[in-house]
């Protein structure tokens, strides 16, 4: 049994938001208010986030794309779009290599199916050092800020807030699977249905151009950059960002 907390709200075609690191659900609260009224929302706490428990650690993507697809099993919803938001996303992908068949379309938002480089894995490795030492809350203060195109936006502190709610260990887990993930580009190669792709004009860490060069190799994309956007698009152009959602959807 997955035990996971989920918010469900609306009705029809299922929805399944899945959110970034180190967040909860929460953070699609006024998003998903803006498609609620076009589809059914699910929103999962992912393991160690939010309301939901931790797995042992170390625990792999694998593990919590296990997780979620039990619950989706679970609660009878099939034929629905996962869309994850950067960490998110690489769980949604690990969701689809294993039960393609419990999705009708996918998206990934300022998210990625390429693995860390190698750069990229020491700086995980940096981080779990610092986290050990010296608790979460210096490293998720500083990590928030820089998620966003502006400085000023008053979103930063809402997002901060959910994210001081991190524990350590899911912090430093998290941070850990996510360095030691799989190459998935060959689920996007391979998975049949609509995927969708929103992307930030000024994200420095999904960057648009590698967005463009995956969507190339999907059977069946959708692209979309949004202008003046770094990594948090729900929270720095909700409006558009949706709107990009529900016109993928409209044509499923």
């Amino acid at each position: 049994m997955a035990n996971l907390y989920a918010r469900q709200r609306g009705e029809g075609k299922p929805l399944i938001l899945i959110h970034g690191f180190p967040l909860h659900q929460a953070v699609w609260n006024d998003f998903g208010s803006r498609l609620v009224h076009a589809f059914r929302i699910i929103t999962v706490d992912l393991p160690g986030f939010g309301k939901s428990p931790l797995l042992p650690l170390p625990f792999s993507l694998d593990q919590v794309a296990d997780q979620l697809n039990h619950y989706l099993s679970e609660e009878g919803i099939v034929d629905g779009t996962v869309i994850g938001h950067s960490l998110g996303g690489y769980v949604a992908l690990a969701m689809i290599s294993k039960r393609p068949d419990l999705f009708s379309a996918a998206g990934l938002f300022h998210s990625t199916a390429y693995p860390d480089s190698p750069e990229k894995k020491e700086s995980r490795t940096k981080v779990i050092e610092f986290v050990e030492k010296n608790g979460p809350s210096p490293f998720v203060t500083n990590f928030i800020g820089p998620l966003f195109a502006h400085p000023g936006n008053p979103q930063i502190e809402t997002v901060k807030k959910i994210a001081l709610e991190s524990s350590k260990d899911a912090v430093i887990g998290y941070t850990m699977a996510m360095r030691d993930r799989p190459d998935q580009t060959k689920t996007l190669k391979t998975f049949e249905k609509p995927t969708l792709f929103l992307a930030g004009d000024k994200d420095p860490g999904i960057p648009a151009d590698t967005m463009r060069t995956q969507a190339r190799i999907c059977q069946r994309p959708e692209i979309h950059i949004l202008p003046d956007v770094a990594h948090m698009g729900m929270f720095e152009k909700p409006e558009e960002a949706a709107s990009k959602i529900i016109g993928f959807l409209s044509k499923i």
